[in-house]
């Protein structure tokens, strides 16, 4: 694999807070200590809801439609960033490519994961089942893995056109793996409980 091409300076410029489209802004960011316990807390209570909160059997369509879509929209812009990055990893798009790809993929990544989550409750998924909880336990790592990819994002971004340092680099695989395979798991857990 050839020299990877990082940005200069004035390309990096482009994504930085102050030139920046407004959307691609950073925003003022909740601390990590309390998203943490927040994500933490609202899977554990969708946990415990869901088996009590089976859908009217007229809803429970529109449920799992939600459930499809919402699967979609989340899976189909993780898929795209991974494939972002894997074409920077091989030197065919620059850093800057990148993190603006990330930016924008941010937001229908957690739409859908949203999505899943509270539609999910609605189809009364049964925790005593050891898939299904195989399949919660992959959503709340794909959703405290979204954390850490936002923090390696805002990493790279900050490098201002320098060359990611190794660690921050692995890191960054690391991420990209975790979120491949929860998501994933999920995918096929899923697929495995509508064959019962």
């Amino acid at each position: 694999m050839g020299a990877l091409p990082y940005p200069s300076r004035r390309e990096v410029g482009l994504t930085t807070v102050s030139s920046a489209p407004r959307h691609l802004r950073h925003r003022r960011r909740v601390p990590s200590y309390v998203l943490v316990p927040a994500l933490v807390a609202g899977w554990a209570a969708m946990m415990l809801a869901g088996p009590h909160m089976p859908a009217p059997a007229d809803i429970r369509p529109f449920a799992l439609f939600v459930h499809l879509a919402a699967l979609v929209l989340g899976m189909g812009a993780v898929l795209s960033l991974d494939w972002f990055g894997l074409m920077w990893l091989l030197g065919r798009q620059d850093l800057v490519s990148l993190v603006r790809a990330a930016q924008v993929a941010h937001t229908p990544i957690w739409i859908g994961l949203a999505g899943l989550s509270l539609s999910g409750v609605l189809l009364a998924p049964d925790t005593s089942a050891p898939l299904t909880l195989v399949k919660l336990v992959a959503v709340l790592v794909v959703a405290l893995n979204g954390l850490a990819a936002a923090t390696v994002q805002r990493r790279m971004l900050a490098l201002h056109g320098s060359g990611p340092p190794r660690r921050l680099l692995l890191t960054a695989v690391l991420v990209a793996t975790v979120s491949q395979a929860g998501w994933w798991t999920a995918t096929v857990v899923g697929f495995l409980n509508a064959q019962q």
